[in-house]
């Protein structure tokens, strides 16, 4: 049922919020009459448009088109829904999701910026990203052009974890020069929408995707952003949601510095480095000192063990591609699998692949 409701066209976030409040269950809201509708919104257009829209078939339609393109559907409901997401004031009753399903919100973290972004923007928004990744921190973004692509492709390139939330249907690419760097994420991260499947971008379909970007995270990073812009919108939302806001200060005679150089002055957190976004969250400070753990195991495995340990990032590899790069037979390469299995360094994940553990 809720699939059903996400459908409904007029049934905005904040408009399924009062229903929630009104009725006690999916299945009254979905079979409650015109009339009662009309009593929640004061509306007879509204509420004959909403009932009228209620259809059993579309929603078969929509959970076979979902099989049909291997997008998994998660309603707020089920335990693989994002438990930061849930937290939010109106959380999406419903997720498209394409990749990996299970979003661990407690170590996620946003870079946002503008689209228009300066080649240094776009250095800073990659090196930021792939510095978090490094750390094991997911990497949120909105898969826009400029510092949205170059935080997602400066995560994948050191083997990390990243979620893209569209402002249209989980399985349109938009915009289409991004559609390599889609596929990427796809199979090494997380794409997903709350949007049904085949939806187009629209002007309100990117500012109401960005309090899902902000609801995923801790925190949110701005890099550069003009006085008008969609990541002004998610630091804003971000603040209303409890989440740190941190701004990458700027040229004060940039136009695309502007935004992020306002934010800093209404008390936004003025980054310089991930040591500034990483000492608000001391449980991700516990996780960066740790990390020296993993390279102290490092040092004690042999030489073919140590170049296998080199070729499992945070990335998925798959046990051929470990066998060709390594030069190794398939009985060694299990054997010394398991080793760094047993050593607590690699986990195996679907598909006879394997990840190095952050």
């Amino acid at each position: 049922m809720l699939v059903g409701l996400n459908l409904i066209p007029q049934l905005t976030p904040k408009r399924i919020r009062v229903l929630f409040s009104r009725f006690e269950t999916f299945g009254e809201i979905w079979a409650a009459p015109a009339s009662a509708l009309r009593e929640v919104f004061g509306s007879s257009v509204l509420a004959e448009g909403i009932a009228s829209a209620r259809n059993d078939a579309a929603i078969d339609a929509e959970l076979s088109a979902s099989e049909d393109a291997g997008v998994r559907i998660v309603t707020l409901v089920e335990p693989e829904y994002p438990a930061l997401l849930r937290e939010i004031e109106d959380p999406p009753i419903v997720l498209y999701v394409r990749g990996e399903v299970k979003i661990d919100t407690a170590r996620t973290i946003a870079v946002v910026g503008t689209r228009r972004s300066t080649r240094y923007g776009k250095m800073i928004a990659a090196r930021f990203a792939s510095q978090l990744a490094m750390k094991g921190i997911t990497v949120v973004s909105g898969l826009a052009a400029g510092i949205d692509a170059a935080a997602h492709q400066g995560t994948l390139d050191v083997g990390g974890r990243t979620v893209a939330v569209l402002g249209c249907g989980v399985d349109v690419v938009y915009p289409k020069r991004n559609e390599a760097l889609y596929e990427r994420i796809a199979a090494a991260g997380t794409i997903l929408s709350e949007y049904p499947m085949g939806t187009r971008p629209a002007k309100w379909t990117f500012p109401q995707r960005n309090r899902i970007i902000s609801g995923l995270s801790r925190g949110v990073i701005v890099v550069q952003a003009p006085e008008r812009s969609g990541a002004l919108i998610t630091a804003r939302l971000a603040a209303e949601q409890g989440r740190e806001v941190f701004a990458i200060p700027g040229n004060i005679t940039s136009a695309t510095s502007a935004g992020t150089n306002r934010l800093i002055k209404d008390g936004a957190t003025l980054t310089e480095g991930i040591d500034d976004v990483l000492a608000e969250f001391p449980d991700l400070r516990r996780i960066r000192d740790a990390a020296p753990a993993a390279d102290a195991k490092a040092e004690n495995l042999s030489d073919r063990e140590r170049a296998v340990y080199d070729l499992v990032r945070l990335e998925p590899i798959h046990i051929d591609d470990i066998i060709a790069r390594g030069d190794l037979s398939p009985t060694e390469a299990s054997h010394i699998l398991l080793v760094l299995q047993l050593e607590g360094l690699i986990e195996e994940v679907e598909g006879g692949r394997y990840i190095r553990k952050p």
